[in-house]
């Protein structure tokens, strides 16, 4: 069974141990989806059936010896993340990894570090 919440708890899964493989140790991992992000606070996943399999992957993840946090951003501070997904829909991707931005994505992570500076 295929769900967006499945998806972002993949996504959440992946982006952890991405991270740990790359050698990171203090990581913060953003989602903007409300159902994903109470899901892992549950640290129970029995209660979350269809999903447990995930769950139990994430929670395993994060108490490795490593500081991993998982906290919810709003929506709109996360057009990076909307603009690989709508690019994924648009490609028929089915999963990708990238160890570096794309290309067109790049522009809008600049402008995220900096907000408030045009650009031509």
């Amino acid at each position: 069974m295929s769900s967006v919440l499945r998806a972002e708890l993949f996504a959440i899964w992946r982006g952890l141990l991405l991270a740990w493989e790359c050698g990171f140790k203090d990581v913060i991992r953003e989602t903007d989806c409300l159902d994903a992000f109470l899901a892992t606070r549950m640290m129970d996943p029995s209660k979350c059936d269809a999903n447990r399999d995930l769950l139990s992957k994430i929670f395993e993840v994060i108490y490795w010896k490593w500081n991993a946090e998982i906290i919810l951003i709003q929506r709109t501070a996360n057009r990076v993340a909307d603009m690989l997904a709508r690019q994924a829909v648009t490609d028929q991707m089915t999963y990708t990894e990238w160890f570096l931005p794309p290309n067109p994505v790049l522009s809008v992570i600049q402008d995220d570090m900096h907000p408030g500076v045009s650009r031509c």
